[in-house]
């Protein structure tokens, strides 16, 4: 037997009352309650958040670009949504400690990941990661990125993209160059060109950025693809030796230096790119109110002067787009881990 009750709803248009009357089931009525009562409280949840301050874990240590990115970013964001946004630092496994922490947190907006494009480059160069990219996180946004740079140490004597094909190819093997660690989007740039070009030179791996940056201003590795914030101080000092920028287009710190894309290598576009993440799971309200407010601080121009400053372009997306992105990104990146043989420990 199935229970019901006649429910009858008055509507008024233009001075004339109308009744209609319509019968629900008893289940009914109790499913549409409940959606209603679930659509309410996720509202509620939005309209509230954040009532408590909340945690952004940085996979990396801090002074570095993810770092300075998410604390500037963090409080631009408690200024606008007047709670605190604090910064703590969870180093190791090349940002899948501090990934894993994020990934298992409780889903309700208050424990946030600021990490840099390794949360996608490391999919393809590790055989087990304790997440699934796609499964465990609910993108936020993009936030920023910053160009790279093909330099090279003075004492290699080519002065275009084209010599240092030229040497490279007349010399097999002969040419190495640094980068953060395997696996590090130093690594990954490096052999992307080395397939783009037909190249193959020999990979130094160091503990970091700064050692391998470093080394070649030393003279100890010939090449690198590095983040043009870290390059620049050495380029300008003449240092070091700049033949080409990798992102699609050319930076405003080095008007006259060629792109790849101006050299012929079609649709490259090498950037150092940051993002924000939530467990997944995290109430829609919680996730909009978030990219909405991270839109919104985009367009501030103290935001984007202070970017500016640290060698950054902003770069705020939907979560939509933000996951557009993450896709291209695995594909490209195991297509070259695959191509190279790369392998993390």
């Amino acid at each position: 037997m199935i229970l019901s009750t006649k429910l009858v709803f008055e509507f008024r248009t233009n001075g004339v009352s109308m009744k209609i009357a319509k019968l629900f089931s008893l289940k009914s009525l109790k499913n549409r309650f409940i959606l209603s009562f679930v659509f309410f409280c996720q509202l509620s949840i939005g309209q509230v958040y954040p009532n408590r301050p909340v945690q952004v874990i940085v996979p990396v240590a801090a002074g570095g670009g993810t770092d300075l990115l998410a604390r500037l970013t963090g409080q631009k964001l408690g200024d606008a949504l007047g709670q605190s946004f604090v910064i703590e630092n969870r180093l190791g496994g090349g940002g899948n400690i501090g990934a894993e922490l994020v990934a298992h947190s409780k889903p309700d907006g208050y424990t946030l990941l600021v990490t840099p494009g390794t949360i996608a480059s490391n999919v393809a160069v590790y055989k087990k990661l304790p997440y699934e990219l796609l499964k465990d996180f609910q993108p936020i946004t993009l936030i920023g990125q910053t160009g790279v740079v093909l330099v090279v140490h003075p004492s290699l004597k080519v002065n275009s993209v084209k010599e240092f094909i030229e040497y490279a190819k007349a010399h097999p093997g002969e040419l190495n160059y640094g980068s953060a660690g395997t696996g590090s989007p130093q690594h990954l740039h490096s052999e992307f060109f080395n397939q783009l070009a037909g190249l193959k030179t020999t990979h130094i791996p160091y503990k970091g950025q700064s050692q391998s940056m470093a080394d070649l201003v030393g003279g100890q590795i010939n090449y690198m693809f590095s983040p043009l914030q870290n390059a620049l101080p050495f380029i300008q000092q003449g240092k070091i030796k700049v033949l080409a920028q990798g992102s699609a287009q050319r930076n405003n710190a080095l008007p006259n230096v060629p792109t790849l894309n101006d050299l012929g290598y079609k649709d490259v576009d090498l950037q150092n790119w940051f993002a924000v993440f939530a467990p997944a799971g995290t109430p829609a309200p919680v996730v909009k109110k978030l990219n909405d407010t991270f839109l919104k601080i985009g367009q501030s121009e103290d935001l984007k002067k202070k970017f500016a400053e640290l060698g950054f372009e902003p770069f705020f997306t939907t979560p939509e787009k933000t996951t557009d992105f993450l896709r291209s990104e695995l594909v490209r990146w195991a297509r070259v881990a695959a191509y190279a043989g790369i392998q993390a420990e």
